[in-house]
């Protein structure tokens, strides 16, 4: 009964019943309270593109397509993802996941961003194969911080920090690296 009570007061005081504080985390800054941000969900994306291998072990410059999957956190002062990704093609192999961290350079819809992350996973180019990380650099555009549906487009320049040497080949091996473009779609 007393709980009861209690509930019956919390729904009747004024200042909980205020629809001013009653925002949900997608609607769009524009219609919020400018001077009371709130925490949004994270974004949930999918995105597709390339992968080029330069310094590969099979020598030349392979290539392939593919694309993955992604998390967004847009704090509005920085972004951080949580990725995985799978690129295949002739004579590549990419399977990673990752963790990376931007900063937006504009708090507005449109915003160019830059950053890096670091990427574990299992890369054969050309060559045996290696497991190891994939640290890598990124510039991107991302398009509707304020609407329901984002666009992200990037290109990122990774690094194999693992040795891929070249079947058959006894010796130290090479560490690819190259660009990878991608353009994303965000829920």
């Amino acid at each position: 009964m007393r709980t009861l009570a209690l509930l019956a007061l919390l729904a009747s005081t004024p200042a909980l019943a205020d629809d001013r504080y009653d925002v949900s985390p997608r609607e769009p800054i524009a219609r919020q309270d400018p001077l009371r941000e709130v925490a949004r969900w994270p974004w949930v994306g999918v995105r597709l593109g390339g992968v080029v291998a330069l310094g590969s072990a099979g020598g030349g410059q392979p290539g392939g397509g593919g694309g993955g999957a992604y998390v967004l956190f847009d704090a509005r002062d920085f972004l951080a993802d949580v990725s995985a990704d799978i690129f295949v093609g002739n004579s590549v192999e990419l399977y990673a996941l990752g963790l990376g961290a931007y900063y937006p350079f504009s708090r507005g819809n449109v915003t160019p961003y830059l950053g890096g992350g670091l990427k574990v996973g299992w890369t054969e180019f050309g060559g045996d194969g290696a497991f190891g990380m994939l640290p890598f650099g990124a510039f991107g555009v991302l398009m509707g911080r304020e609407g329901y549906v984002q666009l992200r487009a990037e290109l990122a320049y990774f690094v194999a920090t693992s040795r891929e040497t070249h079947p058959g080949d006894p010796g130290p091996g090479t560490r690819a690296h190259g660009p990878m473009m991608t353009l994303a779609l965000g829920f």
